[in-house]
C-alpha cells in the first residue's frame, strides 16, 4: 500500500507558530518581572533622615533595627525607578515640613528623596535629581505611602498629631505629641497601601501581556 504524504495545512507556517508562542511567552514573561515581589531588590543597611527640625541627622541601621531599617526603605523602594504619578505642586511650601531620606546599602548612601509626611492631600514624596554617589536621575513627584508618617515617626522624627512608639527611633529624636493612630486605622491604612500598589502592579502585568498578544497578532497578520 503506497504511503500517503501528508501536506501541511494551508495558510500554517511551523516558523510562525514558533514567532507567535515567542511573542506571547515575552508578554508572560515581562508581565511576571513587573508583578515580581518588590522585596526582590538589594537589602537596606542603613537609613538616614534629616529636617530643619532635628537636631541632629536619625541613623537607623539595619544590625540595630531591622525592622524600622525595612519599613523605612519600603517607604520609598517602590518609587526608586517608576515614573511620577504626582503633579508638581504650585508651591512646595505649602506641603508642610520636608525631611530628606538617604538609604545605605552594601555601606554606601544609593537613594535619595525628599519626604512631606503632612501634606494636606496626603503623603508626597520627591525623588530629586541629584543622588548619592554623584549619580543623577529623572526627578518625580509621588503620592507616598499612607503609613509614611507613622513610619518616620517610628524613626524619631517628631510629627504633629503622630506619636512614635515607645520602642522606636534612631539617634537624634526628639519626642513627640502623644496622640496617635489607633490600631484600627494603623490597618487600614496598610490595606489601602497594599491595594493600591497590587492594583498599579495587576495593570502593569496586563499592560505587558497586551504587548505580547498584539505582537503575535501583527505576525499572524503579516503571514496571511
Amino acid at each position: 500500500m503506497e504511503a500517503v504524504e501528508r501536506q501541511p495545512r494551508a495558510g500554517y507556517r511551523p516558523a510562525v507558530a514558533t514567532a507567535v508562542l515567542g511573542a506571547m511567552a515575552a508578554g508572560l514573561a515581562a508581565a511576571l518581572v513587573v508583578s515580581g515581589p518588590a522585596g526582590a531588590q538589594a537589602s537596606a543597611d542603613q537609613v538616614t533622615i534629616t529636617g530643619i527640625d532635628l537636631a541632629a541627622p536619625l541613623e537607623v541601621r539595619a544590625e540595630r533595627q531591622p525592622e524600622l531599617t525595612a519599613a523605612l526603605y519600603r517607604e520609598v523602594s517602590w518609587l526608586v525607578r517608576r515614573e511620577g504619578d504626582a503633579p508638581e505642586p504650585a508651591e512646595v511650601d505649602l506641603l508642610g515640613p520636608q525631611y530628606t531620606l538617604v538609604v545605605h546599602i552594601d555601606g554606601e548612601p544609593r537613594y535619595r528623596f525628599h519626604l512631606y509626611p503632612l501634606a494636606e492631600a496626603g503623603p508626597r514624596v520627591f525623588r530629586p535629581v541629584e543622588q548619592p554617589g554623584d549619580r543623577t536621575v529623572d526627578e518625580a513627584w509621588f503620592y507616598g505611602r499612607l503609613s509614611l508618617p507613622e513610619t518616620i515617626s517610628s524613626a524619631g522624627v517628631p510629627l504633629i498629631g503622630v506619636a512614635p512608639p515607645s520602642a522606636g527611633g534612631g539617634s537624634g529624636g526628639g519626642a513627640g505629641p502623644t496622640a496617635g493612630p489607633s490600631p484600627e486605622a494603623r490597618d487600614m491604612l496598610a490595606f489601602l497601601d497594599e491595594w493600591r500598589e497590587g492594583m498599579l502592579l495587576t495593570i502593569a502585568a496586563l499592560a505587558a501581556i497586551v504587548v505580547g498578544l498584539a505582537g503575535a497578532a501583527y505576525l499572524i497578520r503579516r503571514t496571511v
